[in-house]
This record gives C-alpha cells, sequence and structure tokens, in this order.
C-alpha cells in the first residue's frame, strides 16, 4: 500500500518569502561567479601585457582609486574603462541580488501589514 502524502497549500509566507528567498540566493551565486569570470578575463588580459604597460595599468589603476573611492569601477566611464583595462560590471553581480535581498526582507512583513489593517479597518465597519 503506498501512503499518499498531504500536499500542503500555498501560503503567504512560502510566497512572500521563500521564493525571493531563494531567487536571492541563486542569483548571488550566479552574480559571483560572472564576477570572477570577469576578474579572471581582466587578470588574463593584464598578464598578457608587457612589464612597462603592466605598470602603467598599476598605476592607472591607483589613480582611478584614489580619485573616485573603493567601488571605482561602476563611477568610471567608458573612456576610463578602457584606458586602465577593466571590463565592465554585470547587473547581475549586485542589483539584482540586492532586489531580492530587500524583496525578502519587505515581502512578507508588509503583507502582515496589509492583513492587519484590513482587519482592524474590517472590524471598525461592523
Amino acid at each position: 500500500m503506498k501512503s499518499t502524502k498531504v500536499q500542503k497549500p500555498i501560503t503567504p509566507f512560502r510566497l512572500l518569502f521563500l521564493i525571493p528567498l531563494i531567487l536571492f540566493v541563486a542569483t548571488s551565486f550566479l552574480g559571483e561567479f560572472l564576477r570572477l569570470y570577469r576578474l579572471s578575463e581582466e587578470r588574463s588580459i593584464y598578464s598578457s601585457k608587457s612589464p612597462i604597460d603592466q605598470l602603467v595599468d598599476d598605476f592607472n589603476m591607483e589613480r582611478m582609486f584614489h580619485k573616485y573611492g573603493y567601488d571605482f569601477r561602476t563611477r568610471m566611464d567608458d573612456e576610463e574603462r578602457s584606458f586602465t583595462g577593466t571590463l565592465e560590471d554585470n547587473p547581475l553581480e549586485r542589483s539584482i541580488p540586492k532586489f531580492f535581498f530587500v524583496l525578502t526582507i519587505l515581502g512578507y512583513p508588509l503583507f502582515a501589514c496589509f492583513q492587519f489593517l484590513k482587519e482592524v479597518f474590517g472590524r471598525s465597519k461592523s
């Protein structure tokens, strides 16, 4: 005899918290792999240059770091990016995981707040 498993219904918690959490983790891993691939491409381009060109690139990168700060890669324009030999960031690296993280944090609490307000205003009308 086979025992039948009771299927649990999709609850708001599953829909509004667990699904964005899974998407956040998946896009974070994907973004990290894309970042590592971009850095390996930059490293291979850098290692194929002559030692003098490598020194010039190091100096340019240091200058961009002092000019723009820690996130200099996102603030550089295309001309500076080609001048220093860096590749552009992919939006999957940071932007999309941030969106799913915010959605994970705010999704279910906002739903619970709206449910509470719906109950409160439903009682006051009765």
